[in-house]
């Protein structure tokens, strides 16, 4: 997921998420995976409930540390609150639709809420469910999602993003209990989870590795074998890839010079900023800029 320069986040350190109109919970976009430094998007979070179609290509989907793989034609759901991201190892190119529905478009009184949603939305044995054509069920979901772009793509059609919606709700949890527990390590995940909220509240300063394990209740070595083990990164390289995240935001964005971007992501100077953004990009902060094509 891409995110804006001027993201948000909840109390909980969860992040909000860059909608299509700011004023509808939805979002609904195509994406590609050679968008991403290395094919590899950046481990996060959201109260949204998440939705990838694969269109073309494949991709493999990491989410609370479990690696699913994805192929044309297929797709997963992310539930509220888990941490999650695309990548490639072999840096194959993938499109895919990438959709959110925040709980709040169907949070219409308390009744639908405590019944109907929040079963859903707190199951702790449900962080993911690949979404396969050859199940009848699944397979109405990909065709909800495919429905919900095709009929966005110029402008936000909230009748029909709230019919899809209570549609793709509907079916999640009249089958919520043939699905697997894909329960596991709650208490690692609450650790990776604070210490993820750290980097995204305080990207700006400088951020050591005492730092981060002190976020999370936990030892530099437990810090370092978390961030391995879940996101296959070690904790600063990942705090760099969030603020080149955040950069190419920046850079998109707002008429910053590349020295104010450099130094407002957190990076100590504009040569570091400069030759870290063209390891992971190809090609130079200022040369991405002009590009046409981003």
């Amino acid at each position: 997921m891409k995110v804006c320069p001027s993201t948000v986040l909840n109390s909980d350190a969860s992040e909000n998420v860059d909608y299509n109109d700011p004023s509808f919970p939805a979002y609904i976009k195509k994406g590609q995976l050679s968008g991403y430094p290395d094919f590899r998007a950046i481990s996060h979070w959201h109260d949204d409930l998440e939705f990838i179609l694969i269109l073309e290509g494949g991709m493999s989907y990491d989410v609370n540390g479990q690696k699913i793989s994805l192929q044309t034609g297929e797709g997963i759901f992310v539930n509220s609150r888990c941490f999650h991201y695309g990548y490639s190892d072999t840096y194959t190119e993938c499109f895919f639709l990438c959709i959110l529905l925040s709980p709040l478009l169907l949070s219409v009184n308390t009744y639908i809420v405590q019944t109907c949603l929040n079963p859903l939305i707190q199951n702790v044995h449900l962080p993911y469910q690949k979404l396969t054509p050859s199940i009848q069920w699944q397979n109405s979901v990909l065709r909800d999602l495919e429905m919900l772009y095709d009929s966005n793509t110029d402008k936000i059609q909230p009748f029909i993003i709230l019919e899809k919606t209570a549609h793709i709700f509907r079916l999640l949890a009249e089958n919520m209990d043939c699905l697997t527990d894909n329960h596991k390590n709650t208490e690692d995940i609450l650790m990776l989870t604070a210490m993820i909220g750290y980097v995204q509240k305080n990207y700006p300063n400088k951020i050591l590795l005492k730092d981060l394990s002190e976020s999370g209740n936990c030892c530099k070595t437990k810090c370092t074998s978390l961030f391995q083990k879940y996101l296959n990164t070690s904790p600063m390289l990942y705090v760099n890839q969030y603020r080149l995240e955040k950069s190419i935001s920046l850079l998109r964005n707002t008429g910053m010079s590349i020295t104010e971007i450099a130094y407002a992501c957190g990076f100590s100077n504009t040569s570091y900023f400069c030759e870290l953004f063209h390891k992971y990009y190809g090609t130079t902060p200022g040369k991405f800029r002009g590009r046409k094509d981003i």
